[in-house]
């Protein structure tokens, strides 16, 4: 009986020291965890303390002559609080600092109730400086101020009682009256405590999602690594970043916006273990922290859990809206460091996004190359219209029906100062998601309407166009139109003499933005062509809503002209069409007389291609327009060298 009795005693002492071990544990997991503050954050908070601290010098002095203490005694006073002002002033390391301040202002509270003779609401003086220095969200100089508050009540108020209280019962019980301030204390200090709490949680989650921001997400990261490093097991970091938020922001606004953020970190979470860490990190960004896997596969699965949970179109305000994401994993190994696994998620992410969105990618080394390759590339095209980088090339328009060149299609180009001579398809796209696209076209068009007023001055006998690729970027900024209209006034060409050159993408997107746009481009006077066409997905009823002029057979379409009816038959379906809604038809990338052939037989009535010329530099165009302006009219070479110098004109040899 007494075994059994002493068996169930332990088991409840262990019980007891277990429930304790728990209560002590959450207890310390719940107080703040006293991280420095960002250098420009705490020097705000320090500048304000001291000012209070310099006050309370003046104050003292003040106070000390009021309550009859003589001028020498209120300067000593006032004297010990500015000597902590001095100190707090100069000291270099923050901790420092803020500890010589919250001595410098519990000092005052002391050295306020030691004039007063002990006045009872001055005590609350203490109290107020207490929760006051939690500014600093720092231990040392909250602990500094709590000992001092201590110290000066168990100290003096049982050594010296009557510096401490004024009333004879307080004289007469120190013990008791130094444990009721405490409590007051203690009291102050909870407050304080949660207060601080509170305003860390705030400095360390998203205010939004509620989600960990980035610097708790670092320093998470940082500690699962350390943990890594004695576990066989791996963490692993996955960066998200919604495909079309930017989308949700301009179509509904903001408010729309901050919704789906919050849905999404909602789906988020639920896609993950309840031991893993989701963040945002900013705007459409959010990262998630995955420990314990095994490997690869495991973070991959994560990763399309999330995904398909993304996938799930989203209702906002009555409208359903895919979204979708891209996400970059990156694996943590025993060497790795917290920034360059953060990098590397990132970088993941990046390629991602440029490999089609949708999808999550692991990082690999050599994606940080390319990644860099790109940033480089982007920071080139920044720059590249100011260093006069860029220029045109011009590849003739021919009439298949009489041999004549009728235009020329202007095609950027950069002179790159490492890599040389880059074909749009080297940067167009880049250009294009940074926006960069928007001042290299007007550039573009600037200086292909200042060469065509040139050439036609030069050649006053010539009738010719010049085209010019408009990007849907572009087309959709909103002053677009001025932007054509101040180009021809400059440079003193005839809007009719201008081809405004468009991909068909563009009437899928923003359709109502898109007529009216073009419509107003079209009143203008220039022309309007659809460019690569066949290769997109526009609507015909859009097709014959808007005022093109112009449509441009694709060359994939061009390429197998000739090689028997079925092929040809797409050809010919796009010319009709084109015929059925009164549009000039241009053939793409013609490369051999038999597709010339085949093209004026189908009833397309203008070409452009390298059995014509391939595009020439400014140079090589005039003497073209030189030569043709001789001979009448004009039909070239297969093999037209390039940049053909003024003295030089062209083969003529060659007919149609």
């Amino acid at each position: 009986m007494f075994i059994s009795d002493l068996r169930v005693s332990e088991k409840s002492g262990m019980a007891l020291l277990a429930a304790s071990r728990r209560i002590i544990g959450n207890t310390i997991d719940y107080l703040p965890k006293g991280q420095a503050l960002a250098e420009d954050v705490w020097r705000v908070r320090h500048r304000t303390l001291l000012f209070l601290l310099r006050a309370h010098v003046v104050v003292i002095f003040c106070f000390g002559l009021f309550t009859g203490h003589g001028l020498v005694h209120s300067v000593e006073e006032a004297a010990i609080v500015a000597m902590f002002a001095v100190f707090a002033s100069a000291g270099s390391q923050q901790r420092f600092s803020s500890a010589m301040a919250a001595l410098g202002l519990v000092t005052s509270s002391a050295v306020l109730v030691h004039l007063s003779g002990g006045m009872i609401e001055l005590h609350f003086h203490f109290f107020v400086m207490v929760g006051i220095l939690t500014l600093y969200q720092d231990w040392i100089p909250f602990l500094v101020a709590i000992g001092f508050v201590v110290a000066h009540h168990a100290t003096m108020g049982i050594l010296s009682p009557s510096e401490v209280y004024n009333h004879p019962d307080a004289i007469a019980h120190p013990f008791k009256w130094a444990l009721i301030h405490g409590g007051f204390v203690l009291a102050a200090s909870v407050a304080s405590i949660v207060a601080w709490r509170l305003n860390e949680e705030q400095a360390l989650h998203d205010s939004l999602t509620h989600l960990p921001n980035r610097k708790l997400f670092q320093d998470r990261v940082g500690h699962a690594l350390a943990r890594a490093q004695r576990s066989p097991n791996r963490t692993a970091v996955l960066f998200v970043d919604l495909d079309e938020f930017k989308n949700v922001n301009d179509s509904l606004g903001h408010a729309a916006g901050d919704q789906l953020l919050v849905t999404v970190s909602e789906r988020i979470r639920a896609s993950i273990r309840p031991a893993d860490t989701a963040a945002r990190l900013g705007g459409d960004e959010f990262a998630i922290l995955v420990e314990d896997v095994t490997g690869e596969a495991d973070a991959a699965q994560v990763a399309q859990r999330i995904l398909d949970a993304l996938s799930v179109p989203f209702v906002l305000r009555g409208k359903e809206l895919p979204i979708g994401a891209s996400i970059g994993i990156a694996m943590g190994g025993p060497a790795e460091t917290m920034e360059r696994i953060l990098r590397n998620a990132d970088v993941a992410m990046y390629t991602a996004k440029n490999s089609g969105r949708g999808r999550y990618e692991l990082f690999r080394s050599s994606m940080h190359e390319a990644v860099v390759e790109r940033v480089e590339l982007e920071q080139g095209l920044q720059r590249a219209a100011e260093r006069d980088e860029l220029v045109l090339h011009y590849q003739p328009v021919i009439s298949l029906a009489t041999g004549r060149m009728v235009g020329f299609e202007a095609l950027l180009r950069w002179e790159h100062p490492e890599r040389g001579l880059l074909a749009p398809g080297a940067f167009i796209d880049v250009a294009e998601e940074t926006g960069a696209i928007v001042p290299m076209g007007i550039w573009a068009l600037q200086e292909a309407c200042n060469q065509a007023r040139e050439w036609k001055d030069r050649h006053p006998h010539q009738s010719f166009t010049i085209a010019v690729n408009l990007s849907p970027k572009q087309l959709f900024q909103p002053d677009v139109v001025d932007v054509v209209r101040d180009a021809l006034a400059t440079a003193g060409l005839a809007p009719s003499d201008l081809v405004l050159e468009l991909t068909e993408g563009v009437m899928v997107k923003d359709t109502l933005v898109t007529v009216e746009r073009l419509h107003a481009l079209k009143a203008i006077g220039v022309k309007l062509a659809i460019d690569d066409f066949g290769t997109g997905y526009s609507s015909l009823s859009y097709l014959r809503r808007l005022p093109f002029d112009i449509l441009k057979i694709d060359k994939l379409f061009i390429d197998g002209i000739a090689a028997g009816r079925t092929e040809s038959a797409f050809a010919l379906a796009i010319i009709k069409l084109a015929q059925t809604l009164g549009l000039e038809t241009v053939g793409e990338g013609v490369e051999s007389a038999a597709q010339v052939a085949h093209l004026r037989q189908l009833g397309c009535e203008l070409a452009q291609g390298y059995h014509f010329a391939k595009p020439l530099t400014g140079d090589g165009a005039a003497a073209l327009l030189a030569a043709t302006e001789r001979d009448g009219w004009l039909r070239l070479e297969s093999g037209v060298e390039l940049g053909l110098p003024p003295a030089q004109t062209p083969s003529t040899s060659h007919l149609l």
